[in-house]
This record gives structure tokens, C-alpha cells and sequence, in this order.
């Protein structure tokens, strides 16, 4: 494992189809704000400064690995409220807001995502092998399994960007349990998008 994972953005564009303007104004001036700052740091500016996030949007707009964890933290700092909505009509999750009423924040979300990025070691690309495992198939967990199979070292943001996973330690326990062997460990990484490095956990699948 390289002392640290590079990932450079080169295109990122994470939308909702029926995004309100002001939201996208809202969500804007907020990564410009968010730069440098901590995941809580992020978190918290956010909730302050849209009048809703979504449970599914924040991995991808924040790059949270551990969002749920944050939320809890906050709820009560914040006094945080929230309703059960559905993402691309087949999943659930909720919406969170400082807003007292909640009636005029839709029920169904449908999101879009659309990168470039650049996975870089040791001044080596590295982003290929999981690109090319995101082409095999659309089921993310397969995805998951797939690269673990192939002896990559997979992160939350490997997990995130090229396989669709928001939480990747919950999926690592259903994989263990299906007979797989996987290591794991921590890696420094650093992403363009939020300018900030710190140390993530990463997995490894084991040859028996």
C-alpha cells in the first residue's frame, strides 16, 4: 500500500433531477465553504446553510464515509429533523432540515452521478482496475466482491466513486459471512474536491 492515495477530480457532477434552483446556488456556495474543512466541519456547515440534505447525497456530495455516525453527533447540537423519502425509486432514507414543517420537501429523489477521476500512487495511476470493474456489472456488492477477488486495496472513496457503495463497512460483514477472507487497514488519502487529507480504513480479500 502507497504511503498515500492521490485522488484527483477532474469532473464531478452529482445532481437530483428536479433540483430547485436555489438548492443548486445553496449546494455550490457551500463546497466552496466546505474546502479545508473536517468531515464534521462539512457536515455541519451544510445542514446550517440548505434547506434540506438527503441521507443518500451526502457520501457523494461531502464525501462523508461515516455520515450517519456525524448525524447523530449533531442531531441534537442542531435539533435536526427528518422524514422517510425514497432514492431512485428503490431506496429508502431520509431527508434532514433545520426547518420546522417539512410538507413541501419531496417524497421521491432521483440522483445522477457523472465523475473523472484520477486514483493516483506513488505518482502511478491506479484508478484502471476499477474502472474496469464498475463496466462488469451494475450490482455493487458483486462490484465490491469482484475487486477483492482481484487483490485491489479498496477504500470508502474507491467504494464511493467507482462502485456506488455510500457505506462500505456494512458491506464487508455480509461478505465475510458469505466465506470471504478480507484484511483490512489504514491508508492516508487526499482528495481535490475537499482539499483535505486524513487516514481511512481500507480492505484487502485474502488468498486461502
Amino acid at each position: 500500500m502507497a504511503g498515500i492515495i492521490d485522488y484527483q477530480i477532474e469532473k464531478y457532477s452529482f445532481k437530483e433531477a428536479a433540483e430547485p434552483a436555489r438548492l443548486t446556488r445553496q449546494w455550490a456556495e457551500v463546497m466552496q465553504e466546505c474546502r479545508k474543512m473536517s468531515a464534521e466541519e462539512r457536515l455541519r456547515t451544510a445542514l446550517l446553510n440548505v434547506d434540506y440534505v438527503t441521507s443518500f447525497e451526502l457520501p457523494f456530495r461531502l464525501l462523508l464515509v461515516r455520515a450517519p455516525q456525524f448525524i447523530a453527533g449533531l442531531r441534537e447540537e442542531l435539533a435536526l429533523n427528518q422524514k422517510n423519502v425514497t432514492f431512485n425509486g428503490k431506496r429508502f432514507g431520509c431527508v434532514y432540515s433545520l426547518k420546522t414543517s417539512m410538507d413541501a420537501i419531496p417524497d421521491t429523489f432521483q440522483y445522477s452521478l457523472a465523475n473523472r477521476i484520477r486514483r493516483m500512487e506513488d505518482g502511478q495511476s491506479t484508478s484502471s482496475p476499477y474502472q474496469d470493474i464498475a463496466k462488469q456489472t451494475r450490482l455493487t456488492r458483486e462490484r465490491l466482491k469482484l475487486a477483492l477477488e482481484a487483490g485491489l486495496d479498496v477504500t470508502a472513496l474507491d467504494a464511493l466513486f467507482w462502485f456506488g457503495i455510500q457505506r462500505l463497512a456494512a458491506e464487508i460483514p455480509a461478505l465475510r459471512k458469505a466465506g470471504m477472507t478480507i484484511s483490512t487497514g489504514e491508508v492516508e488519502v487526499y482528495d481535490s474536491l475537499t482539499e483535505t487529507t486524513r487516514r481511512v480504513p481500507y480492505y484487502r480479500g485474502v488468498n486461502k
